[in-house]
């Protein structure tokens, strides 16, 4: 499997996090049939550049269709692709309401969905898959990418994305917020990025213990509970099987029984490039 990944630089730096691309030549390109994602607190335009491939949310068995250029919405279920030889996938990830400061749509209740792209960023970026696909390399789909999509850019939207910013950072730090400017805020950050304050402390909680899991395999569901701030193991165990598919003991079982390098294909699935290249580097060598 091909993979490139790149940061961006400059004004994008700011509401983007990554471009990624995927092509699969050969049945020796897929490690896997299909890949489970499991929540995202990111919104990611992808551009189908080779043959289709297929997404299905919550059930693995009923798989749709992707063979254009759609956004995809924040998980708050478990997603599931299924990769096939000549799929060719170009994609950006962006940062938590990011892609928001690029239209002037509501985002309230985009979650775990697909939408073409043309919803949120105009009839005109019909043309930009054709644009894409014409081009050779990542380097220059990154290049017309940008071209296309800066002129969208929404200065009044970037004002409200930065208080947004400034509401996560005092959500992050636990600390005591006031009940009118909680309930003024919650309406901007589900406008910008499709889930409630809670729904996003969720996500950002089970992905801390998906990882604390990968490193500490006999920790205990109860001590994890109380570190990551659920009211109780039961709490955590729903939440954690609401998100994952999977409850904590399953997930942990299937952990313990991995070979080294199974464990590293397994992580790529929803750890950042750079987490993977720690926790492969600290864990597995």
């Amino acid at each position: 499997m091909l993979i490139h990944y790149k940061k961006p630089e400059g004004l994008l730096a700011t509401y983007i996090d990554h471009y990624w691309e995927k092509k699969m030549e050969d049945e020796s390109d897929i490690p896997y049939e299909v890949e489970t994602i499991f929540p995202e607190d990111q919104l990611v335009i992808t551009f189908s550049l080779g043959n289709t491939y297929y997404r299905a949310v919550q059930n693995p068995k009923e798989f749709a269709p992707i063979s254009d250029a759609t956004i995809e919405a924040l998980h708050t279920l478990p997603t599931y692709y299924k990769h096939q030889v000549g799929n060719h996938i170009f994609g950006i990830k962006f940062k938590l309401g990011g892609l928001a400061c690029f239209s002037n749509l509501s985002f309230k209740n985009f979650n775990n969905e697909n939408v073409p792209i043309d919803k949120y960023l105009g009839q005109e970026s019909n043309a930009w898959l054709a644009q894409l696909q014409n081009l050779k390399t990542f380097e220059e789909r990154i290049d017309q990418f940008e071209e296309l999509f800066i002129p969208l850019f929404l200065p009044d939207r970037a004002k409200k994305w930065n208080r947004l910013q400034d509401f996560v950072e005092t959500l992050a730090s636990q600390t005591e917020i006031n009940a009118a400017l909680y309930k003024t805020i919650t309406r901007a950050f589900i406008e910008l990025t499709g889930i409630t304050p809670k729904e996003y402390l969720q996500i950002k909680r089970i992905n801390q213990s998906l990882a604390y899991f990968a490193q500490n395999k006999s920790s205990k569901n109860q001590e994890l509970a109380e570190l990551l701030g659920f009211y109780d193991t039961a709490h955590f165990n729903h939440t954690f099987k609401k998100f994952t598919g999977k409850t904590p003991q399953s997930f942990v079982s299937e952990i313990e029984q991995m070979q080294p390098n199974e464990f590293v294909e397994e992580f790529k699935q929803y750890i950042s490039p750079e987490h993977l290249l720690y926790y492969s580097s600290k864990k597995h060598q």
